[in-house]
């Protein structure tokens, strides 16, 4: 529209046609110019409709019903002013951790030292880099959601976050002692949990205890990729429009035009699972062994909740990897929680640089005092985002060959290898024990201009 179409063009063409009477300015010359009328203390807010989309989803589908019954009392809609603009962070997690990282590589750029004088202006130059690169990554895009675009984008939430690997990278240049690989516990994503966070020149990672033990970010930092950077599959309240239309058309009832809903491509409703944990990795799913791939990518595994998102506690941390363990019962369908087994799950992960990268390990260990019943399965969920499936420069590197992102099935064990010749990275999977690696795309259903997608 504003581009292709010409609005902005036309836009200013119409401002240089109208120079005659029509003066522009900046804002900075306005204030320059005019005395201000007063004091205006401003909200974190923004147009009618974000304040609506902020809301929960239940909560949204509640206030919008509130606007229509009072859609002819303009007296009455002055007063509902809709949500905080901070809700973002609270709705998506996502947002959230997108928006901490932000603020603390801001706090890093703010306390790098004075510049020494013998290179005063090369180090003025590079902390001006810094600046630019996280005044980039706060272009709020990427931060919120409301019908589409936004923080499901990949490519929108994934350059504010290239940018600040960049801007981080620059502060940590400037600062002594900071290229030594370090752990830090600290609550990062401002959750009221402790985090772990491991640094080194090659990788950050964040390690979330509280969250089944998995790596909610993981960051190769030469080449500023961030490479887990998924969305949980969550209800919109759009959503309940999609389904009303597909029961619509079953049923053969006729919208007006003002009430169709506009799909791009058939069979969306499919899509519309919402997974059980945020979309982190190093997952550990236990299962029946009778499950497979399809109930796996159906989100049907119905795997045990205490050691897949349960919490656990570190044993002990370094620079160079933690270890954590959680106890619970494994919970069959069949058996109370007084007379369920007692399972000790260890998690041991260890951070090595290697030629041209790095390496993440992590290994698990199952202890319980009796033979469990039955046998159960183990899987190791983890998540990786290299942005654009259907590209020909990312593919799966199988013994048959290239194979498209968008796989849905298994592949041979041991050894994943997956490739992104845009961002120049390669990530190999290594699972010694496995059986076999279950492949399952992530796809969000949201809605654009031309319709749902």
């Amino acid at each position: 529209h504003c581009y292709k179409n010409g609005w902005l063009s036309d836009f200013f063409s119409a401002l240089e046609k109208n120079s005659n009477w029509l003066s522009v300015c900046t804002p900075g010359e306005y204030l320059a110019s005019h005395s201000p009328l007063g004091r205006a203390d401003l909200p974190a807010a923004s147009y009618t409709e974000m304040m609506e989309w902020v809301f929960p989803t239940r909560v949204r589908q509640r206030y919008h019903a509130v606007l229509q019954e009072f859609a002819a009392r303009p007296e009455v809609l002055a007063f509902l002013r809709g949500g905080s603009w901070r809700g973002f962070f609270r709705k998506y997690s996502e947002s959230n951790l997108l928006h901490k990282k932000m603020l603390r590589v801001s706090a890093r750029i703010a306390a790098a030292p004075a510049p020494a004088c013998e290179q005063r202006e090369k180090q003025a130059a590079e902390l001006a880099e810094a600046r630019d690169l996280l005044l980039r990554a706060q272009c709020n895009d990427a931060y919120w959601h409301g019908i589409f675009g936004g923080i499901y984008a990949p490519h929108l939430r994934t350059d504010p976050v290239r940018n600040l690997i960049r801007a981080e990278a620059i502060a940590d240049s400037l600062t002594p002692g900071a290229h030594a690989p370090r752990v830090e516990m600290l609550d990062y994503d401002a959750d009221g949990a402790k985090e772990l966070l491991f640094t080194s020149p090659e990788f950050q990672a964040l390690l979330k205890p509280g969250d089944g033990g998995t790596i909610a970010a993981l960051d190769f930092r030469p080449a500023a990729v961030t490479l887990i950077n998924s969305i949980l599959r969550r209800p919109e309240a759009y959503h309940s429009r999609l389904r009303a239309a597909t029961g619509a058309t079953v049923t053969g009832a006729v919208a007006s035009i003002h009430e169709q809903t506009r799909v791009k491509e058939p069979g969306l409703q499919r899509f519309l699972r919402y997974d059980r944990w945020p979309r982190h990795a190093f997952r550990v799913l236990i299962f029946d062994p009778s499950r497979t791939q399809a109930d796996y990518e159906a989100l049907e595994l119905r795997e045990d909740a205490a050691f897949a998102g349960g919490a656990f506690s570190i044993k002990n941390s370094a620079a160079s990897g933690a270890e954590l363990f959680c106890a619970g019962s494994l919970l069959p369908r069949d058996r109370s929680k007084a007379t369920a087994p007692r399972l000790l799950l260890f998690k041991h992960f260890s951070f090595n640089p290697c030629p041209h990268g790095f390496e993440v390990a992590c290994e698990i260990r199952l202890k319980g005092k009796e033979l469990l019943e039955k046998p159960v399965a183990v899987g190791m969920e983890s998540i990786i985002n290299l942005l654009a499936p259907s590209e020909p420069d990312r593919f799966f590197e199988t013994p048959a060959g290239r194979m498209n992102l968008r796989l849905s099935g298994t592949l041979p064990a041991p050894i994943l290898r997956i490739e992104d010749g845009w961002q120049r990275v390669r990530v190999s999977v290594h699972a010694p024990l496995a059986e076999a690696f279950w492949i399952a795309p992530i796809e969000t259903v949201s809605e654009s201009e031309e319709g749902f997608e």
